[in-house]
């Protein structure tokens, strides 16, 4: 092991923890959305994520044909969503600099979610054109999240390092 807390397995490196993900706790998250976040990591090769930019927010589906994960997303999804909407940050340890904005701009957020037959569909818009940019952007950091997993985590936190 590195001293960077990596492995380095067939050319891969891999989160020295990738068990019990420390990264993903924070200030006051349950167990279910610390597990939903851990099954979502894990298995984020099954999520089929589409994206649609409106002039005023973003459209999102994400979904998956494995059960466990479909649910993990549609818990996680609707969790965080509450939370947004209360304003509630949970500031998990990984989170990015976008979702801590957004929560700062919460109010200015309608939200709709919707489950559909295989995960959920998502549309957040806003009047504040900032608020829409930073909604766009933050969906675009959950789509290479879902793409590539805690490796486009690791590179955006190492890219905010000094």
């Amino acid at each position: 092991m590195s001293s960077s807390g990596h492995i380095t397995h067939g050319g891969g490196v891999h989160e020295h923890d990738e068990i019990n993900m420390p990264g993903l706790q924070g200030k006051d998250t349950t167990d279910q959305e610390v597990n939903d976040l851990k099954e979502i990591f894990r298995s984020h090769e099954g999520i089929s994520r589409s994206v649609s930019n409106l002039q005023n927010g973003i459209v999102t589906t994400t979904e998956a044909t494995d059960e466990t994960l479909r649910e993990a997303i549609v818990s996680h999804v609707s969790m965080m969503v509450t939370r947004l909407q209360e304003g509630r940050n949970p500031d998990v340890i990984i989170q990015s600099p976008t979702l801590d904005a957004l929560f700062d701009v919460y109010d200015e957020i309608d939200t709709e979610i919707e489950t559909t037959e295989l995960g959920v569909k998502v549309i957040q818009t806003s009047s504040n054109p900032k608020v829409v940019g930073l909604l766009q952007q933050h969906a675009a950091e959950v789509s290479d999240m879902a793409n590539r997993g805690m490796e486009a985590v690791h590179e955006r936190m190492a890219g905010q390092s000094p």
